[in-house]
């Protein structure tokens, strides 16, 4: 695995265990002050779905998709692109975390209006990078022709 789809994955397996806690501490909705549910649970599906299963996924499919690597691009994609997509959508994801529940529970400011705006525009651009980048890498499969035969080229295989 490369260095950008382990990064993904375990980005990914944090999230996950993070949105464990979070909705474990939802459980405790009629035992502490406040109103949990109503203040956590977009965050918590954001956390679950973006950070965990989203992020999980794209990280898998950099790793697994066919490539074409060029000595510009040795892993088949522009590692340093990825990367910065990457850090957008958890850094969105993480402030959206903590925004949120700031403008649910009835506190939010300016400032948490910016921020959400933020985490969207954050969010977006990670995501038309990571499409545009995966995007050559989906295709129909080429049919081998004679001149690819497995004896080498110009060779014909002993069926033919």
């Amino acid at each position: 695995m490369d260095p950008l789809c382990s990064r993904m994955v375990r980005a990914a397996l944090c999230w996950l265990v993070a949105g464990a806690l979070v909705g474990g501490l939802m459980l405790l909705d009629g035992t502490l002050p406040g109103a949990l549910v109503a203040w956590l649970a977009p965050s918590h599906a954001h956390m679950l779905f973006v950070g965990w299963f989203l992020q999980f996924v794209i990280g898998v499919a950099y790793w697994l998709l066919p490539r074409k690597r060029t000595p510009a691009q040795p892993l088949g994609y522009d590692e340093r692109l990825g990367m910065l997509a990457m850090l957008a959508l958890n850094a969105g994801l993480l402030l959206r975390v903590g925004a949120e529940p700031i403008e649910r529970a009835g506190l939010g400011n300016a400032l948490t209006q910016i921020t959400l705006g933020g985490v969207a525009l954050l969010q977006v651009a990670a995501i038309v990078i990571f499409a545009t980048q995966l995007w050559p890498r989906v295709g129909p499969r080429v049919p081998r022709t004679k001149l690819e035969a497995p004896g080498g080229p110009g060779k014909e295989t002993p069926n033919e």
